[in-house]
């Protein structure tokens, strides 16, 4: 026997049969646990006496080992289906506002897959945009997704790999999209929103738990457009009405500075006069 690696293939009562990885069967002594498809090693004196191969018909022998690539080539296809990761792709970006899309990118920034989860942009305009660079794919969605809201984007790019990757990312964003909040994600998010159906930025978004934390995603906040995205997105913060009593309460206070600014300009303007 060329190696003492085998596969269990059946288990008597008494005794095993098991494949080697020259495709013979051999009859091995029958120990406790053996379970079929387990992977073992054996020695000479595991096998039984009386001859090493089996008395197993070539016809049985065909479909036991068509039987094993059966079940492998099932393992290998569970790992393709759930893996979120599409040949080549090395980041993934996804957009939320009128309509949502997510962008799967290789390492040149090139769109590799484009799917819109709701469904709010047609399948045509998707399927042009593969092979596009990802300035172009956002100048061509950016009429989809503009609103007089903020529009939510989210992106995974492995880190130490390509420091300025992000960076372009980000620089491209800024560009073609007029106000954003931006929330960076890892490899796990990407697993658990696919799981959830969700978009990267909304699965990104459940996770924000206070208005502080909210406002470091964003340039420069304007509390008007950022109530009315807590408000449509109520469903995925989990303190939406708190936070919106805050964002009301800093929206007073801001109109409360203008007014002093507006009075200390008055008063400048009366001593001017005097």
């Amino acid at each position: 026997m060329d190696s003492n690696k085998v596969i269990i293939m059946e288990v008597k009562d008494d005794y095993a049969i098991v494949m080697t990885s020259d495709f013979e069967f051999i009859k091995i002594k029958k120990k406790k646990s053996m379970t079929e498809g387990q992977k073992i090693y054996i020695v000479d004196e595991d096998i039984c006496q009386g001859g090493d191969k089996t008395s197993l018909s070539n016809k049985n022998k065909l479909l036991k080992i068509l039987g094993l690539i059966a079940i492998l080539l099932g393992i290998l296809l569970l790992a393709f289906l759930f893996n979120p990761f599409k040949k080549d792709t090395y980041a993934t970006a996804s957009f939320d506002g009128d309509a949502s899309i997510e962008l799967s990118l290789d390492k040149n920034k090139k769109i590799i897959e484009a799917i819109s989860r709701d469904d709010s942009i047609p399948s045509g305009e998707l399927e042009n945009l593969k092979g596009k660079s990802f300035e172009y794919g956002l100048d061509e969605i950016d009429d989809y997704l503009e609103n007089d809201n903020y529009i939510l984007a989210s992106c995974y790019v492995p880190s130490g790999e390509n420091d300025n990757y992000i960076d372009d990312i980000r620089t491209a964003i800024d560009k073609e999209l007029s106000e954003v909040i931006f929330i960076n994600a890892n490899k796990d998010d990407i697993k658990q929103a696919q799981k959830e159906n969700k978009t990267l930025g909304q699965y990104k978004l459940q996770s924000v738990a206070s208005l502080s934390e909210l406002e470091k995603y964003i340039n420069n906040v304007n509390y008007n457009k950022l109530d009315k995205f807590v408000l449509t997105n109520s469903d995925l913060i989990k303190n939406s009405t708190h936070m919106r009593q805050q964002i009301k309460n800093k929206r007073l206070n801001d109109k409360d500075n203008d007014e002093d600014d507006d009075d200390d300009q008055e008063e400048e303007n009366d001593d001017d006069d005097d």
